[in-house]
């Protein structure tokens, strides 16, 4: 019964199927975006464990156990880690109970604290608290531009090369 009164029912006809509609919206789909290599130890978090891989891993909570990165590691004021620490580069704000290997860059900032041993390639101390030692690595080696010879330059149709006199 419709709101005034009785009502009409009308007869609903299912559209056709046609396939070549429903794949098309497919194909018009946006790809998405490439996942980012990222990882938050959030605060109030405990981990206990190992941390291997390759990305970007920020500890604003608590690590026990040892990380080794091919990638940055950052140590917010309110992280904590107990073991030791590799990446390539390593930023701590918060407090770091072992020893630090970072193998291109070391950033120690104030309110952060190594309680171990360092040995990096670059050491930045901001008045953060280093209790151990520090060593100082070789840089890692980057890969070298090779050499193009002046025969092998390709220019466009309108460029004039300058004669020497």
């Amino acid at each position: 019964m419709g709101f005034f009164g009785p009502t009409k029912q009308e007869q609903i006809t299912p559209a056709p199927y046609q396939e070549d509609a429903f794949e098309e919206s497919f194909d018009s789909l946006p790809t998405l975006p490439k996942a980012h290599s990222n990882t938050i130890i959030a605060k109030g978090i405990t981990l206990t464990g190992v941390i291997r891989g390759e990305g970007s891993v920020q500890v604003e909570g608590r690590v026990e156990g040892e990380i080794d990165l091919k990638g940055s590691l950052t140590v917010a004021n309110t992280g904590e880690i107990q073991g030791p620490v590799t990446a390539d580069t390593i930023r701590v704000a918060g407090d770091v109970q072992g020893s630090v290997t970072a193998r291109e860059h070391l950033c120690l900032e104030r309110t952060g604290s190594i309680h171990g041993d360092i040995s990096t390639a670059s050491l930045v101390v901001e008045n953060g608290r280093l209790d151990g030692s520090s060593t100082m690595l070789t840089p890692p080696a980057r890969p070298q531009e090779p050499e193009i010879a002046a025969s092998d330059l390709q220019f466009g149709d309108n460029y004039q090369m300058e004669q020497e006199n």
